[in-house]
This record gives C-alpha cells, structure tokens and sequence, in this order.
C-alpha cells in the first residue's frame, strides 16, 4: 500500500531553518518527534508543546484509528483529513479577518484519499489566555465599574467575532469560550479550526450550534449573568434589544445549549472510562 501514499509537506519559509536545526525537516521527524509537553491525548489524536529557543509551538498529530474509522462509517462518512482542514480554515479565517494561530507547517500521507497519519504546526499566541479561564479569574463577586464594563466589552466582542466568522459563511463547530483567546490588550483570537466548515448547506443548523456553544459556556462560568448572555447575542445581531423574529433563533440557541449539556456530561464518562480524562 506504500506505492499509493503522496506525501506532502509544508513549511513556512521564515521557519525552515529554524526547525531544520531542531531536526524537524521531514514528514517522518514530525510525526516520530517524541519530546515536548503533552498537551492532549484522544483515540488517534495528541498535541505537544515544543520550545525552540524562545519561541513555542503545538504539534498536533492525526494518526488512523479503527474504532474511529467504524465510527465515522457507521455514520456514512469518512474520516476527515484533520491536518489539511485545519491548515485551509487557518487561512480562510485570516481571509475572514479574524486574528488566529499563525501557521508553521502542515504534513499529510494520505493513501487512496484516506488519511493515515498527517500533523499540522502552529506557533503559541504569547501573553493570551482562554477567555473562560480571564473571566473566571477576574470577573466572580462584585465588580468595580471599571471590571464590569471591561467584562460587558468582552462580551460584546466574542458577539461581534461570531458575527463575523458567520458573516464569512464559516462555522466553527466547537465555539466554546476556550477556544476564544485574549490577548493583553484584550484582542481576541479564535483557536482550535479543525472542524470549520466553510458554506455548508444546513447553514441555520451549524450557526444555532455555534452560538448554543457560546451561550453553554458562558452559562458555566460564575459572574456571567443572563443579561450578559443577552449583551453577547445582541452583539451577535447587531441589536439594542431583540425583535420579534429573533425570539424563534433564541428559543432554538436555548433548546440547543439543553442538549449539549446533556451530552457533556455523557462525553465526560467515556472519556475518563478510556483513560482521557484522570
């Protein structure tokens, strides 16, 4: 099966050398490098953390796994090439405006158009955090006027990110407010592209999960009020308060948000059952 596997390999041209020094200079050193910190660990799946001098990067590396391949089947679809998606959402989401993970390097070896082992490079976001993790730590109890309007500020600006990734016909899929950073001036950065879709047909479908994501993670995070909740979908429509036609959206973001809490506490069991999780 060697004969029909295609190789490809990308490298930044301000990184080549760099990584060439460190080792990493084929599609075998990526995929065989084994220092780092290991950031994540799922069935076929792990991302490190390498440090180069001063600067860091995360290593995410695909590698084929039957049982989710059997799943994927199952649901009639074939496993995604997640290396590849994820380097072309990268740059669709730059195209869209939004400030991301700059991209290093991709690599993929695909046989027959499936995807055996493939791992995509980016560089850390220095000095920014997860957005759940800012508003956890500075935004629980009473706030002075000044926190609270920096918080109101946050909020609208994760409506108004939203706004925009939807505005560019993309949708995240996994639109938590973890994968949504901030940097020290309070920018914000969307991470975690590998499940982007960009046009698809159930547009209305994806664009309520999204923004049920969003409204689910805010609602587990202490100080987070309803009426913040609100302030980040009115900044989503662009809106001082909401109109009638926007309560059917509402009542289906709600509905939505129920069942992914549901299902969260479902993937939590699997996930500590297979060793995921401690």
């Amino acid at each position: 099966m060697k004969n029909f596997a295609i190789t490809t390999l990308i490298i930044s041209d301000e990184a080549k050398s760099m990584l060439k020094s460190f080792g990493l200079a084929s599609f075998q050193d990526f995929m065989d490098y084994s220092g780092g910190e290991l950031i994540c660990h799922k069935r076929g799946r792990s991302t490190v953390r390498l440090q180069i001098g001063d600067r860091a990067f995360y290593l995410k590396r695909n590698r084929f796994h039957c049982v989710e391949f059997l799943k994927g089947l199952s649901r009639l679809r074939l496993p995604p090439r997640g290396a590849l998606q994820e380097w072309r959402n990268i740059k669709l989401v730059q195209q869209a405006g939004i400030a991301t993970v700059p991209p290093i390097a991709f690599g993929e070896q695909p046989i027959l158009g499936l995807e055996t082992c493939s791992f995509s490079m980016t560089e850390e976001l220095y000095g920014c955090i997860p957005l759940d993790q800012l508003l956890r730590a500075n935004f629980s109890g009473t706030l002075s006027g000044p926190q609270r309007q920096r918080k109101q500020h946050l909020i609208r600006r994760v409506g108004i990110l939203a706004r925009q990734l939807h505005g560019a016909g993309l949708f995240h899929r996994d639109f938590y407010l973890s994968h949504v950073f901030v940097s020290p001036k309070d920018a914000l950065q969307l991470i975690d592209l590998q499940r982007i879709l960009c046009r698809p047909l159930r547009a209305r479908h994806f664009r309520i999960k999204d923004l049920a994501q969003l409204n689910y993670s805010a609602s587990r995070i202490p100080g987070i009020t309803r009426s913040d909740r609100l302030r980040l979908l009115l900044a989503y429509l662009d809106r001082n308060s909401l109109l009638d036609k926007d309560k059917l959206l509402v009542r289906a973001v709600q509905k939505k948000t129920d069942r992914i809490a549901r299902h969260d506490v479902k993937l939590l069991a699997r996930r500590r059952r297979r060793g995921e999780l401690p």
